[in-house]
């Protein structure tokens, strides 16, 4: 009997894949990243300017070590204090700190796109300082981005005990933030990302009341509101802020470093929201300050 061709060809192709061990490029799994921007607030007094301009670098998603630095020292030009892919758009989003490093102008303050590419950081909208709010200089930080394309952020409010954090959502197109005052809960140092479901975690720091033993909490978000729905303990207590969700695992994965003291060193720290558990990945880049997983398409 004749075998057709078009069938001769299709398993012909199909042993040279299983041979190869590879699968066609249309099937090959999306490609993910890590990356990481450099620059905390290292001014004299906490809590005022910033005064160092971020570097975005590539991590290694293993160990942490860094795999290279892109573009030149201080590139993105503002200080970055919150990082997120938005893997819709395929772009990298920053929300910057007050303030940025010598040499800049430093006139704006608000959402920026960095370029994965020469690590520029370039304003969604140079018309809406202070991501389009009004009053004094808002610290909005943590952003993350849903995988619908849909960007919130959080910011702490001082003194803490009075007024509770505040839940943001931006408008990616715009820069104008959308506020939530008085979500119920305090944090600080902390880091806000939804997961490989959808479901929207800030991870807070560690805290001690009293004589009662070290605790740390991730609180499960609206993510319309920002208000708790619920909590999960972790242990051992480990700061692990400003991160993101690898996608490949769905872990958190967020930083360990002493605030306003770049000189110490920074480490990732793992988290598993399924058991409540805290990992050490290792030491990474020194005075790193934001997290992001990037999922390639192409």
């Amino acid at each position: 009997m004749k075998v057709p061709r078009r069938l001769t060809m299709l398993v012909a192709l199909t042993a040279l894949i299983l041979v190869a061990g590879v699968l066609p490029a249309s099937a090959a799994p999306p490609k993910q990243v890590l990356y990481g921007t450099t620059g905390r607030c290292n001014n004299e007094f906490p809590g005022g300017p910033c005064t160092e301009n971020s570097t975005l670098v590539q991590l290694d998603p293993v160990t942490g070590a860094l795999i290279k630095t892109i573009g030149t020292t201080g590139a993105v030009g503002h200080t970055v204090n919150g990082l997120a892919w938005d893997g819709k758009a395929q772009r990298l989003y920053a929300s910057t700190a007050i303030g940025c490093g010598p040499g800049s102008i430093c006139p704006f303050h608000g959402l920026i796109t960095i370029n994965i590419e020469t690590g520029a950081g370039t304003p969604v909208n140079e018309a809406a300082p202070n991501f389009g709010l009004a009053g004094d200089p808002s610290p909005v930080h943590s952003i993350t981005i849903h995988s619908n394309g849909r960007m919130v952020g959080w910011y702490d409010e001082f003194p803490a005990g009075t007024v509770t954090d505040t839940f943001v959502t931006l408008d990616k197109a715009t820069g104008m933030a959308t506020e939530f005052p008085d979500t119920g809960i305090d944090t600080s140092a902390n880091g806000l990302s939804f997961d490989g479901a959808g479901i929207l975690w800030n991870i807070d720091s560690p805290r001690k009341v009293g004589t009662a033993p070290l605790t740390q909490t991730a609180y499960r978000l609206d993510p319309a509101t920002g208000k708790p729905l619920g909590t999960v303990s972790l242990n051992p207590p480990t700061q692990a802020a400003l991160g993101d969700f690898n996608p490949a695992t769905n872990l958190y994965y967020g930083l360990k470093f002493t605030p306003f003291d770049p000189a110490q060193k920074t480490f990732i720290e793992v988290v598993n929201l399924g058991t409540g558990t805290v990992t050490q990945l290792g030491p990474t880049v020194d005075n790193l300050h934001t997290l992001a997983f990037v999922k390639k398409v192409k």
